[in-house]
C-alpha cells in the first residue's frame, strides 16, 4: 500500500467576480514509502493548493487523503482530520523561523509542543542535538536563530521538521530565497537529508532544473490538472505532451503527417516542413494522423558542412543550415542555426570552430526524436 493517496482531489477557488479562479480540479496519485515526489509546474497551476490539502491548511471541494492507511480527508464520509493530527511536518517558503528563539529551540520547538511524544529534557537534548548534527548546526546550537545566514536558516527549518520525525514531510518551494549557487549545493544537501532519514516527502517547485535533481518521480501540473507523472528521466526524455515538452527545459518542437503506420515503441517516417523524418513512437499510430515531435537541442549533432549530404548515410534526419546565434553558456555553446522551413536550437560542447554565418549540417537519431501522442 502505498504511503500516501491522494483521490480526484478538487478544490476550486472563486474570484471576487464570481468566475472560477485556480485551484485543483481532479488530482489523483499516489506516493511509496521513502520517496521524495515532485509537484512540478508554473505559477498558478495548483501545485501549491494540492500541498495545502494535504497538510490540512486547505479543505477540499472533493476527494480522498490517506495517509499510511489513515483517512485524512474524504468529502463522501465527512472525515477531515485536523492539521495538528495528520503526522506531517512543513517546510515554508519563507523558513518561518521564530526569531526569538535560538537555533537549537527552534528545532526543539515541535517536541515540546507535541500532543502525542512526551518526551523529557534529556531526550528532547539527545534528539535535537543529532538533528542538529546531520544538517550541520550543532555548533551553532545556542547562537541566536537570527544570526544564521540563509543557508542556515533553511537548514534549521528543515532541522525542526525532522526532529518531530513525521510520516510525511511537505516542503513549499524551501530553496526560492536563497542565491543561485547556495541553491544548488542545498538541492544536493536536501537529498541526502531525504534519504538519510528515509522520510517521505512531497516537494512543490516551479524550478525544473530543481526538480530534476532532487526527485524520485514528479508530477507535471498545469492548469489545476496533472499533464504527466514519472521519473525525471521519463519527464524529460518522454514528454507525454506539448505542455510538458516545452516545461521542461529546452526543445524543438515540430508537426508533421505520419507517412506509414507507427507500431508502439518503434520507429517510422513523418513528413514535416523541415522535410522527411524518422521518428520514435511511444505508442502505435496510423498512418495519416498529424504529430508533434520533439527533437532536444543536446541531440543534435552539429559540424562544418559543405551543403552535401554524408556519403556513407542516407539522406534522413540530417539538415543543412547556416548558424545565424551562438551564445557561450559555459560548459556548452547554444546555436539558432537557419534550416529550410524554419529553425532549430542546437546546444554542443563539442562545436568549437562553428561560428555566426557558418553553414553547418545538423544530425539527430531517430530514437531522440520523440512523437507526442497528445497535442
Amino acid at each position: 500500500m502505498p504511503v500516501l493517496q491522494v483521490e480526484n482531489l478538487k478544490k476550486q477557488y472563486v474570484s471576487f467576480e464570481g468566475k472560477p479562479g485556480g485551484g485543483v480540479l481532479g488530482v489523483s496519485f499516489d506516493i511509496a514509502e521513502r520517496e521524495l515526489f515532485t509537484l512540478l509546474g508554473p505559477s498558478g497551476c495548483g501545485k501549491t493548493t494540492t500541498l495545502r490539502a494535504i497538510a490540512g491548511l486547505e479543505t477540499p471541494d472533493v476527494g480522498r487523503i490517506a495517509l499510511a492507511g489513515k483517512e485524512l480527508f474524504n468529502s463522501k464520509s465527512g472525515t477531515n482530520v485536523a492539521l495538528y493530527d495528520r503526522d506531517i511536518g512543513m517546510v515554508f517558503q519563507s523558513y518561518a523561523i521564530w526569531p526569538h528563539m535560538s537555533v537549537f529551540e527552534n528545532a526543539a520547538y515541535p517536541l515540546r509542543v507535541s500532543r502525542t511524544k512526551r518526551l523529557d529534557r534529556r531526550e528532547i537534548e539527545k534528539k535535537v542535538m543529532a538533528v542538529l548534527e546531520m544538517v550541520g548546526l550543532a555548533e551553532f546550537a545556542k547562537r541566536p536563530s537570527t544570526q544564521l545566514s540563509g543557508g542556515q536558516q533553511q537548514r534549521l527549518a528543515l532541522a525542526r521538521a525532522f526532529t518531530r520525525e513525521p510520516r510525511l514531510l511537505l516542503l513549499d518551494e524551501p530553496l526560492s530565497n536563497l542565491d543561485a549557487q547556495l541553491r544548488e549545493q542545498m538541492r544536493i544537501e536536501l537529498k541526502r537529508l531525504q534519504k538519510e532519514t528515509g522520510v517521505t516527502a512531497i516537494y512543490v517547485t516551479h524550478d525544473q532544473a530543481e526538480a530534476l535533481a532532487i526527485s524520485d518521480r514528479i508530477a507535471v501540473m498545469n492548469n489545476g490538472l496533472i499533464a504527466q507523472i514519472g521519473t525525471p528521466k521519463e519527464i524529460y526524455g518522454r514528454p507525454a505532451s506539448e505542455f510538458v515538452a516545452n516545461f521542461i527545459g529546452r526543445t524543438n518542437l515540430l508537426r508533421g503527417v505520419l507517412r506509414q503506420n507507427a507500431d508502439a515503441e518503434g520507429v517510422a517516417r513523418v513528413g514535416t516542413n523541415l522535410g522527411e523524418l524518422m521518428c520514435f513512437f511511444p505508442s502505435a499510430l496510423k498512418a495519416g494522423h498529424t504529430t508533434a515531435l520533439v527533437v532536444r537541442p543536446e541531440h543534435i549533432a552539429i559540424a562544418k558542412s559543405n551543403g552535401a549530404a554524408p556519403v556513407a548515410q542516407p539522406r534522413v534526419n540530417w539538415l543543412p543550415g547556416t548558424v545565424m546565434r551562438e551564445t557561450y553558456l559555459g560548459e556548452i555553446v547554444e546555436f539558432l542555426v537557419a534550416v529550410e522551413g524554419g529553425d532549430m536550437l542546437v546546444r554542443s560542447a563539442l562545436a568549437g570552430d562553428v561560428a555566426n554565418g557558418d553553414a553547418v549540417s545538423l544530425t539527430f537519431p531517430a530514437e531522440r526524436t520523440i512523437a507526442l501522442m497528445e497535442g
